[in-house]
């Protein structure tokens, strides 16, 4: 049954479908091995059984028409006595009758001229047993006088499994050596063979979202490049996909920002003549419609930067956190004021690799919704500073972010509820693409004070 490849690397594949045929086939010539050597052994020893019959036959007499083994007990003790095995023997006549040895087993149904061998269990043991009739010529034939006799060698196993299993290991040892060594071998060799690939792997996991650029297909095996035609095929439209998006995005809210700042000024000059309270109102609603189009349009047109594959994403440079905060110290001040927030700034250097535009946004993106969701006479308080890495920190005592919600506000449009103000919901997702875009870390958490909310982006360090 074929491996299923859904749930296997491609090495495990290529070790299965070489090792297990490999271990299938060394199973089978142990198997092969076992019986040769079985036969050899059983063959070997059926053929020494031979020899105890042959020379208790020589001492086989007749007296008194009857057959006597004439062999003394110190003679016999030396036939059947071995350092392993026990050796039991019987002569019968061709009556049937045993007149010599202490080995008590039936005879074979059938005897002929050839030795019969055969195995079968005596005293509790296993043993292997030798028969052969021995015709008797003493140079007369009377029918009184017996012409046969039936000699059994019974014979213990212990000798022959002994030498079965050390020929067992000289034929297996060298063909498991040969396996373990073959192992070895297609192992460091599907290794080896699969390096091309994991550079693939590196290579492509190595870059970064910007990216889209084709892979090249020159140091690639040949069976692989089929692969990396199509994955660049598929890099190219999702280039192309990606730029037609961003070149909408930009230039819908491109052509937004121009007629909605036209229409909120027309609004502010119309604001400022006498009129009917009545028409007043509905202007003041028109104006604060047109604020907030007019904010979409400013954050989608920072989202269409800050998105991966955005073609305003050219530059990386060395910059330093706290003289882009000092460049718009001003501006926030000037906006804090307003809803009378002490805007607070504790900064020190903190250089990191970045870009100008897209980390001018997310400064701004933060400090503008620390202002929003933080009351009047509340207080801000932005920091930077370095700690392996530059470090930039975002300190309010607003309304918070619940726990649950974290994850959520960093969504596109995700509003937490009973949030004042007319924000879109744009900034932190904002502030969360422009900080995948630097590999940093943005985390969300509560204040020392248990009040407000604290957002911490950690950069990463300069090599």
């Amino acid at each position: 049954m074929a491996p299923n490849i859904r749930n296997h690397s491609l090495r495990s594949l290529l070790l299965a479908w070489v090792l297990i045929p490999l271990l299938f086939l060394l199973a089978i010539a142990t198997g092969g091995a076992f019986y040769i050597a079985r036969v050899s052994v059983t063959d070997a020893y059926d053929k020494a059984l031979l020899d105890p019959i042959q020379a208790l036959s020589q001492h086989i007499e007749i007296r008194n028409d009857h057959p006597v083994l004439v062999m003394s007990p110190e003679s016999l003790r030396s036939l059947f006595t071995h350092a392993y095995d026990s050796v039991y023997f019987q002569i019968v006549n061709e009556d049937g009758k045993s007149f010599a040895g202490d080995l008590r087993l039936p005879l074979p149904a059938y005897l002929g001229s050839k030795p019969i061998f055969y195995t079968t269990y005596y005293s509790g043991r296993k043993v292997r047993v030798g028969v052969l009739r021995i015709p008797l010529d003493n140079g007369m034939r009377f029918d009184n006088v017996p012409h046969f006799v039936v000699i059994q060698i019974a014979e213990t196993l212990i000798r022959r499994d002994r030498n079965l299993y050390e020929l067992l290991a000289v034929m297996i040892t060298p063909a498991l050596i040969i396996a373990f060594a073959a192992i070895l071998l297609v192992w460091f060799g599907i290794s080896r063979g699969l390096t091309p690939l994991r550079d693939l792997q590196a290579e492509i996991a190595a870059r970064s979202l910007l990216d889209l650029s084709p892979v090249p297909e020159e140091h690639a095996p040949i069976e692989v490049r089929q692969v990396i035609g199509a994955l660049n095929n598929l890099l190219v439209g999702l280039s192309a996909s990606i730029d037609g998006q961003q070149r909408f995005l930009a230039n819908a809210a491109h052509q937004l920002r121009t007629p909605l700042a036209g229409l909120q000024t027309q609004l502010e000059i119309a604001l400022r003549n006498d009129m009917a309270s009545e028409l007043r109102g509905m202007l003041e609603q028109l104006l604060d419609a047109t604020q907030r189009a007019a904010h979409i349009a400013n954050q989608l047109l920072a989202l269409a930067r800050a998105e991966p594959g955005s073609q305003y994403l050219v530059t990386q440079q060395r910059l330093d956190l706290a003289e882009l905060i000092e460049e718009s110290i001003a501006f926030w001040l000037h906006r804090a004021a307003i809803k009378k927030i002490d805007l607070g700034f504790e900064i020190t250097s903190a250089p990191f690799i970045g870009d100008r535009l897209l980390i001018g946004e997310l400064l701004a993106n933060l400090i503008d919704n620390a202002i929003r969701y933080t009351g009047e006479n509340g207080y801000i308080t932005v920091r930077c500073y370095q700690d392996d890495g530059a470090v930039l920190e975002v300190e309010d005592n607003g309304i918070g972010i619940p726990v649950a919600q974290r994850d959520k506000v960093l969504e596109r449009f995700y509003r937490v509820d009973g949030s004042p103000g007319n924000g879109c919901g744009l900034g932190l997702a904002i502030v969360q693409e422009i900080v995948r875009q630097h590999n940093a870390e943005l985390r969300i958490t509560d204040p020392d004070t248990g009040m407000g909310t604290l957002i911490i982006v950690r950069f990463p360090g300069i090599a």
